[in-house]
């Protein structure tokens, strides 16, 4: 219990470590300036951000129908059918899936009240961003530095470009942060490096809807994960991220038992292991996976109930080195 504690404040201090930089190492220009001349540099202190009030809820959802007056469910599903059949386009990851505003608000609440605590900045990042719904979602609810869609079809990236302008215009409360918000037309796949790479150090929350993704999208997905920072958040809907890259310190207990068992009886001219004394390897884990901290399934807007996955990156407890013992006076 008392190693179990102890853990626990670790990772709780690094958490509060990775909160006083945003898990990005920020400091403020003038820190870098006092670094160049030797003084250690001032830590940026970053705020948490509490869910959203029913009536804040309520402000910024008007501003969210406003930007998308023009952009119905139905007519975006359409245009994306369109676009796919005249370029031929049969890639089933290239279905539109709508999200909105209030489905946005519900993520945001979970994770702020159950796996948080969420701080401002960072950047919000979503790969296969359709008009920008999930986006201007993101960008009206939370204080990101950086929103930033990636989406490549013509067609939706337009009605995203319009949207964008809409959201420029748009006022929030006064006080309110308001969010630089980066609309990319491109294929977050095969132009991984040129609209994703770079931005990864700084995602503190990922979405990917992942109805139809294919291998090949499934595994981006992985390569982005694998370099967000500690206390970062992913989510995807439908599909989960793979297995082998989700860290479970108790993955398939019966078949390591067994390969365990297997191992110990396959000695020749040895006794039998007995089965107290056997040693269970634990599971292989990937340094960079992510935890699994919640699992549900959600009314979406895009067809039957979908499950959604929420993933966390764990930040890795610090490890202490114990002072050396001294030797007392002879």
């Amino acid at each position: 219990l008392k190693s179990a504690r102890r853990q626990r404040q670790t990772t709780n201090s690094v958490e509060r470590s990775c909160a006083r930089t945003g898990g990005l190492g920020r400091v403020a220009s003038v820190g870098q300036s006092m670094a160049e001349e030797g003084e250690e540099p001032p830590v940026e202190q970053l705020k948490e951000v509490p869910p959203l009030t029913e009536e804040e809820v309520e402000a910024r959802a008007a501003i969210f129908d406003y930007i998308f007056k023009e952009a119905a469910a139905q007519d975006m599903k359409g245009k994306s059918i369109n676009e796919r059949k005249e370029n031929a386009l049969e890639d089933k990851a290239l279905t539109y899936a709508e999200f909105d505003f209030h489905l946005m608000t519900e993520l945001f609440t979970k994770i702020k009240t159950n796996f948080g605590p969420v701080y401002e900045k960072g950047i919000f990042l979503d790969l296969g961003s359709g008009v920008g719904k999930a986006c201007m979602a993101a960008a009206l609810q939370h204080p990101f530095e950086k929103v930033v869609g990636v989406e490549i079809l013509q067609g939706l990236s337009e009605v995203a470009t319009a949207s964008l302008a809409k959201y420029q215009e748009a006022q929030l409360p006064e006080g309110e942060v308001k969010p630089e918000v980066q609309l990319i037309k491109g294929d977050f796949v095969g132009e991984f490096e040129a609209h994703v790479d770079a931005l990864l150090p700084q995602v503190t929350f990922c979405l990917a809807v992942a109805s139809c993704y294919g291998e090949k999208e499934i595994q981006a997905l992985v390569a982005a994960a694998r370099k967000m920072p500690a206390s970062s958040f992913f989510v995807t809907f439908t599909q989960p991220l793979p297995e082998s890259f989700v860290i479970d310190d108790d993955r398939h207990p019966r078949q390591r038992r067994a390969a365990a068992v297997r191992k110990a009886c396959s000695k020749r001219g040895v006794e039998p292991c007995p089965p107290e004394e056997i040693q269970v390897e634990p599971p292989q884990i990937d340094p960079d996976g992510v935890t699994l901290v919640h699992k549900e399934v959600m009314q979406v807007l895009w067809g039957e109930p979908a499950t959604c996955f929420i993933y966390k990156k764990m930040p890795k407890p610090e490890l202490v080195e114990e002072a050396p013992e001294t030797e007392g006076p002879a």
